[in-house]
C-alpha cells in the first residue's frame, strides 16, 4: 500500500497458490491497485527444488517423473534453527514435535511441487509429506547445536506430488548438523525422467544462506521491470548473478 515493490523468503510466499489460492489472488488484487509487484524467492523453494527443475526441462520433450533431492548441512545455521529443527533432543521429544507442530522441519514442498507442476503441466492432483528424524550414532557438536549418540542430528523431509495415485514428483530433503561424521557428503540433485533423461548433480550443495541473499537481490531489477501483481519465479526471467550497476537493468 506504500507503493513499493516486495521480494519476500517467507517459503509459502515462493508459490501462494498452493496452499491459499484466495490470500494469493488478493495480494494480486491489492499489489495491481498500487502498481507494485511482489515476489517470493529464495535458495530453496526459489531454485534448487523447483525452478532449476524446470529450466533443465527446457531440452526435453516430454517429463515423465521430476525427483528432487537436497542434501544439506545445518552446522552453519543458529541457535533458531537448532530448535526449530528438533537438534539435540531425544526421538520421543522429536515425535511429539512432530505431532504438535513445534518443529518446523522442511517448509516449501507444497510450493516447489505445485511450481514444477504449473510449469509441466504433468497433472498433479494429490500431495503428501513426512518429517522423520536423523538419529546420530555418534556425538555431533556444530557451532551451535550438539546432539549426544542416539539423539536427533537432523530432520529427513520426504514430499510426494501423485497423479491418481502415482508419484510424478519426488522431493527428497534430509538436513543434519555435521553430516560428514557419519559419512553423508551434502549435495543437490535432480533427476528428470522422460526424453531424454536428464541427471544433475552438484556437490557439495549450493550455500543455502548466501544463496537465499543472492537470489534475492538478483532478483530486484526483474521485479522493478515487471508488470505489477503477485507473482512467481515462473513469471519472471531467469535469474542470474548481477555483477555491475543494477540501475543498468532497470528498464526505463
Amino acid at each position: 500500500e506504500q507503493g513499493i515493490d516486495v521480494v519476500s523468503i517467507a517459503e509459502e510466499m515462493s508459490f501462494p497458490q498452493a496452499q491459499e489460492p484466495e490470500l494469493a489472488a488478493e495480494l494480486d488484487r491489492i499489489a495491481k491497485i498500487n502498481g507494485v509487484t511482489i515476489l517470493g524467492t529464495g535458495i530453496n523453494p526459489g531454485l534448487m527444488m523447483d525452478l532449476l527443475a524446470v529450466c533443465l526441462s527446457g531440452c526435453m520433450t516430454d517429463v515423465t517423473k521430476v525427483i528432487c533431492r537436497r542434501v544439506n548441512s545445518l552446522s552453519p545455521f543458529g541457535p533458531l534453527v537448532m530448535k526449530e529443527q528438533g537438534i539435540g533432543i531425544t526421538v520421543e521429544d522429536f515425535e511429539r514435535g512432530v505431532q504438535d507442530g513445534s518443529l518446523a522441519g522442511h517448509v516449501g514442498f507444497a510450493e516447489s511441487v505445485a511450481m514444477i507442476d504449473t510449469a509441466l503441466g504433468l497433472g498433479v492432483n494429490g500431495f503428501s509429506q513426512q518429517m522423520k528424524p536423523i538419529v546420530t550414532s555418534v556425538d555431533r557438536k556444530s557451532p551451535h547445536g550438539f546432539a549426544k549418540a542416539g539423539d536427533v542430528a537432523g530432520v529427513n523431509m520426504t514430499g510426494q506430488g501423485t497423479r491418481d495415485g502415482e508419484t510424478v514428483i519426488d522431493m527428497y530433503h534430509p538436513q543434519q548438523i555435521e553430516p560428514e561424521m557419519e559419512g553423508t557428503h551434502t549435495g543437490d540433485y535432480i533427476v528428470l525422467e522422460g526424453t531424454p533423461g536428464v541427471s544433475m548433480a552438484i556437490q557439495p550443495e549450493v550455500n543455502g544462506g548466501i544463496g537465499t541473499i543472492a537470489m534475492c537481490v538478483n532478483m530486484i531489477p526483474h521485479v522493478i521491470n515487471a508488470k505489477p501483481g503477485l507473482k512467481t519465479m515462473l513469471d519472471l526471467p531467469v535469474p542470474h548473478a548481477i555483477m555491475g550497476d543494477f540501475r543498468d537493468y532497470i528498464e526505463e
